[in-house]
């Protein structure tokens, strides 16, 4: 089929090209094409209209001799390679630490906070009552409640009770109580210590410490006593301050306070205590507490009852503070009221700090005497009152 068309054509065109010969004009000679020109255009031409079938049209450019076909060119794009992609290294696992389980609060368990009274090692007179007071706090999760108690454990109770009542109210969860216990010193001297805990109302008995397992406790030394000052042959005791306390009317800048010892500090104290150590290292059997209010410049006054000067009388008494007086500072006075007026007798104003030292005061009344006077005792804080525990050994008037 193939070849017959080829003959076909060259046949066709070898025709055309015999009558175009003869149609030139002029005696000019032509070239001559051979038939073998005229073959291989033939065959070039069927080679051409078999390509544009796939290529598209072709385009033809004239020539003098022959037309010279331009194949058009394939435009398409071969798609290019997409490169792989290089291995990219994991992001590394970084290890999340597990989250902390809390540990649960236990539903009573106390802290010690302080003594507020008797710190350990604190000297007492053999055989005499001391109040000794704790400061806790209770860090557990339950509340105390009246149904609480605190109870002796182990060790030296000190002539303490088996129980007492924790409080007579409540104290919830990161609260703090003052816990007093009245307790006697051992007669034969010595260091003695009594472990406490506390119970709560189902009858378990917890403590402090973080798993609630350990005691809070008093340590004292029990000592022989210094024996108290008294009046010497010469002299007869004619107004005893410390017997008459009750009688006097006790009182802070702003209100007045009951005598004894209170609950709390915070307003003031006027009490007697006993086998008190003092800073300058002695303890003393019988004293007068006078601590003023726990505020800036605080104060604390005792006004006494009438009394009538005699001759001879003579203000005797040695003051101070008490032996753990870490930045105490106090100012002591002794005033008196004759009518409506008051008057703070010349040279009776003492400045007291923890030196460790004791100031002896013996003042003459004789100028007074016949006069019926209402004594004061004063002690002013000098600023703070922390520490502030000012006290008089044995005050008293004799002649």
């Amino acid at each position: 089929m193939f070849t017959k068309r080829i003959r076909l054509f060259i046949f066709f065109a070898g025709s055309l090209l015999l009558l175009t010969a003869c149609n030139f004009p002029g005696t000019s000679s032509q070239p001559t094409i051979g038939p073998e020109v005229i073959y291989t255009a033939a065959a070039q031409t069927l080679i051409a209209q078999q390509t544009q079938s796939a290529l598209g049209t072709p385009i033809v450019i004239p020539s003098s001799t022959s037309p010279v076909v331009v194949l058009p060119t394939d435009t398409s794009v071969a798609p290019t390679s997409t490169p792989i992609p290089t291995n990219t290294p994991l992001p590394t696992a970084t290890s999340v630490p597990p989250t902390p389980t809390e540990t649960p609060i236990p539903c009573d368990r106390g802290q010690f906070v302080k003594d507020i009274t008797v710190p350990d090692n604190t000297e007492i007179a053999a055989g005499s009552t001391f109040v000794k007071t704790w400061r806790l706090k209770n860090n557990g999760s339950c509340t105390w409640t009246s149904s609480y108690a605190v109870v002796f454990y182990n060790g030296d109770a000190m002539s303490g009770p088996a129980s007492g009542s924790l409080t007579t109210g409540t104290v919830p969860p990161g609260s703090t109580i003052d816990i007093s216990l009245t307790l006697i010193a051992p007669t034969t001297p010595g260091t003695y210590k009594g472990n406490w805990r506390l119970r709560n109302a189902s009858g378990a008995t917890f403590g402090i410490g973080a798993d609630a397992d350990e005691s809070f406790w008093v340590q004292i030394k029990s000592v022989a006593p210094t024996p108290t000052p008294s009046p010497t042959s010469a002299y007869t005791l004619g107004f005893d301050f410390i017997a008459k306390g009750p009688d006097a009317s006790w009182k802070n800048a702003s209100n007045n306070i009951p005598w004894g010892d209170p609950p709390s500090d915070v307003a003031g104290v006027a009490v007697n205590v006993a086998n008190q150590k003092m800073e300058d290292g002695n303890t003393y059997s019988s004293l007068l507490a006078t601590y003023p209010q726990d505020i800036q410049d605080g104060m604390v006054l005792g006004k006494y009852p009438s009394y009538t000067i005699q001759a001879n009388d003579h203000l005797r008494t040695k003051i101070g503070l008490r032996y753990d007086c870490g930045e105490g500072n106090v100012k002591f006075q002794i005033r008196y009221i004759e009518g409506q007026t008051e008057v703070t007798i010349p040279g009776a104003e003492w400045i007291e700090k923890c030196d460790g030292a004791m100031t002896t005061i013996d003042i003459n009344l004789a100028n007074l005497a016949g006069h019926t006077v209402q004594f004061e005792l004063v002690v002013l804080a000098n600023g703070s009152p922390s520490d502030d525990h000012a006290l008089w050994v044995a005050p008293r008037i004799e002649h």
